[in-house]
């Protein structure tokens, strides 16, 4: 059908930028409910790098007002994105993780639509597009620990310490977690039981969240409070894998984070979450083998197993766990996120720094996208 030669168009398009779009059944289904026809013949030829309007009227022949009037409700509904920066505001097309799995559930809209799209867009993560995210070796979101659960706080830098991160930016929104809502709103999944408001956003991606309703501007002491809440659930603090100018900060769950929850053909060792540069150090002396860490571990990392040499003890004597069970812990599978160790009741769990640290964070967003494309071996011809 003639509709369909734009679609094929725009997956080609699509598939030449960061991410692939890999086949499925119900993709064209998916991405009709996405776009209209109009929207991806637009957005075939609208760029994936940020672009001024004067860049885009000479790429694209329009004029400017004619252009603005195209591009607005595309923005709205998170195609377009539109951040403002020293120069101005710039425009790119978002990619398929933005458009299908971030700004749907920022929106936390509960329609038609949410029910149509949000169980296939569920269906092709974990069938799909899940286990073609983890092929990076560079990743999103990076594991940052929990404060205060870094051993020896004299070595934490400035990038690994979430509260300096914060405290650095000047503008905070706050949306819902997109992939609780997408799993809440899936009646084939299983709903999550945390908090819905912990999706945090930072600059220009704060400003453009609020302007466009998929979140709300927060105070710094409504972010920590935040962060605190979800340290305490057990949720992992994803900040975004570069240095300077965080754009997000995700609290994120096992159960459906798109960095976290099961993906068919992956195991648990395929980590989506970069880790962070420290590990978990374990005090057998002073554990009491009561296995919170094992129930708040988001990865697996840590385990209880049967004790291998029971103590001698006499007939009808009270054992207590640790006489019982252990902790076996894996420090390859480990994100290093503290989850485990924030709630320790004896404080047997600290964080320490990995002696193979992997430290090789890129500096900026730009440097971020150019390993992506590198990894990809993407054609940097054919992109802008």
């Amino acid at each position: 059908m003639p509709g369909e030669k734009v679609y094929e168009r725009l997956i080609e398009r699509l598939r030449s930028w960061v991410f692939n779009l890999p086949d499925a059944p119900f993709l064209m289904q998916m991405l009709e409910l996405r776009f209209s026809p109009a929207e991806a013949e637009f957005l075939c030829g609208f760029p994936f790098m940020p672009s001024t309007v004067e860049q885009l009227t000479k790429k694209l022949g329009l004029p400017a007002e004619h252009l603005a009037a195209a591009m607005q409700p595309m923005i709205e509904k998170g195609l377009i994105c539109a951040l403002e920066d020293k120069g101005g505001t710039r425009y790119s097309f978002t990619n398929q993780v933005f458009f299908l799995y971030r700004m749907p559930g920022w929106k936390g809209e509960d329609d038609d639509w949410n029910r149509q799209i949000l169980p296939l867009a569920n269906k092709y993560y974990v069938n799909h597009l899940g286990a073609d995210l983890a092929e990076h070796p560079s990743k999103g979101l990076r594991a940052i620990p929990v404060a205060r659960t870094i051993k020896d706080t004299r070595q934490i830098l400035p990038y690994e310490d979430v509260l300096e991160y914060v405290a650095m930016e000047d503008y905070h929104a706050v949306s819902p977690c997109a992939c609780r809502h997408r799993h809440n709103i899936d009646p084939d999944a299983v709903s999550c039981k945390h908090a819905l408001d912990t999706c945090l956003h930072f600059g220009p991606l704060a400003h453009y969240t609020v302007q466009h309703r998929m979140a709300r501007q927060i105070s710094c002491e409504e972010t920590l409070e935040i962060l605190e809440n979800a340290a305490d659930a057990g949720l992992v603090h994803g900040i975004s894998n570069f240095k300077k100018r965080i754009d997000t900060l995700c609290n994120c769950c096992s159960c459906c984070c798109l960095f976290l929850e099961p993906v068919k053909m992956l195991t648990w060792t395929q980590a989506r979450h970069q880790r962070s540069d420290y590990k978990i150090e374990h005090n057998h002396d002073t554990c009491k083998a009561c296995g919170l860490c094992a129930q708040r571990c988001p990865v697996k990392a840590i385990q209880m197993r049967d004790k291998q040499d029971m103590p001698q003890h006499t007939e009808g004597e009270r054992l207590k766990p640790k006489d019982l069970k252990e902790v076996a812990y894996s420090p390859d599978q480990c994100i290093g996120c503290g989850v485990c160790a924030h709630k320790c009741p004896t404080q047997s769990l600290r964080l320490v720094r990995r002696s193979d640290s992997e430290e090789d964070i890129p500096e900026t967003q730009s440097e971020l996208g150019r390993r992506f494309l590198t990894e990809r071996g993407r054609d940097m011809s054919k992109i802008f």
